[in-house]
């Protein structure tokens, strides 16, 4: 399943990291991150570790980073960064005039201004926290979403066995709808046409392709192949979601066809049910990586 989440915590010498992911359903594999400051150049590698493990849905990983025992880094003010800032305020006050001076919230909104004082020993600690939180919160985003995709699929494996009962019901109505149709039709032409001027031949001739194009035995045979098919994969292991989603496609298709092409109510019914079971596993499908 595409829809999960999980929470990673890894602390050690004043250090607390927490990793939360959170995933839906997507078509693709999207992934968001927010991430401190002090993380921002692990942000491929961060990328990569979730890539390896998910192939779908849209991903948000938040990573939080929390200093215990008063073990915070030293923090230092960007003071260059300030005072020019504050020189180009004053400048533009004067330039247009403006009331009032520069206060300290003004200068506050710069970015940057506090600076943490960490060290090559700070970071590498820090990311190997990050590392280990990140893989916890794999794991169990990874057991939540097999979980679930484990009760979607039993759900749309009772959706196909009704799939298959109606198509059951098809191939018995079936295999009498063509005669039943031609011995109807040649009937009531020959109620309507008594004159023994018409061609019984051509009569003869435009029943059997009246009655040729309801013939729905190729197409019963595809969508029963389609169902087959449908059936093994979705006991596969890995990704499944795609394929699952094209063999759909041509299920519909034929049941489409199916429905078009039939005359017996019965048939019709069953077409109908079919076309209703197979949208509730599309929308089903929908949830699987």
């Amino acid at each position: 399943s595409m829809t999960g989440y999980g929470f990673g915590r890894a602390a050690d010498e004043g250090l607390d990291v927490t990793v939360e992911l959170r995933s839906v359903n997507n078509r693709f594999l999207d992934i968001n991150l927010r991430l401190p400051r002090a993380l921002y150049p692990h942000d491929p590698e961060i990328r990569e570790s979730v890539r390896k493990r998910i192939e779908r849905g849209r991903v948000t990983l938040v990573a939080n980073v929390e200093y215990i025992d008063d073990q915070a880094p030293d923090i230092h003010l960007n003071r260059p960064k300030l005072m020019a800032f504050a020189r180009q305020l004053e400048q533009l006050r004067r330039e247009l005039k403006l009331e009032g001076g520069i206060r300290l919230e003004h200068l506050l909104t710069v970015e940057d201004v506090f600076v943490a004082s960490d060290d090559e020993t700070y970071r590498s600690r820090l990311w190997k926290l990050c590392r280990s939180a990140l893989e916890e919160a794999l794991n169990e985003i990874i057991d939540a979403s097999t979980v679930e995709a484990e009760a979607l699929c039993r759900d749309i494996v009772e959706r196909i066995v009704g799939v298959e009962e109606q198509l059951g019901k098809i191939r018995v109505a079936a295999a009498t709808q063509v005669e039943e149709y031609q011995q109807r039709l040649q009937t009531r032409l020959e109620e309507i046409l008594s004159d023994e001027r018409i061609d019984r031949n051509r009569i003869e001739t435009e029943v059997a392709l009246a009655a040729d194009r309801l013939d729905i035995s190729e197409e019963i045979v595809r969508l029963d192949s389609h169902l087959r098919m449908f059936s093994a994969k979705v006991n596969n292991d890995g990704p499944i979601g795609k394929t699952l989603g094209f063999i759909l496609q041509e299920m519909s298709r034929e049941a489409n066809t199916i429905a078009s092409k039939c005359w017996a109510l019965e048939i019709s019914q069953a077409a109908i049910r079919i076309k209703e079971l197979l949208e509730q596993v599309r929308e089903q499908v929908q949830n699987i990586e």
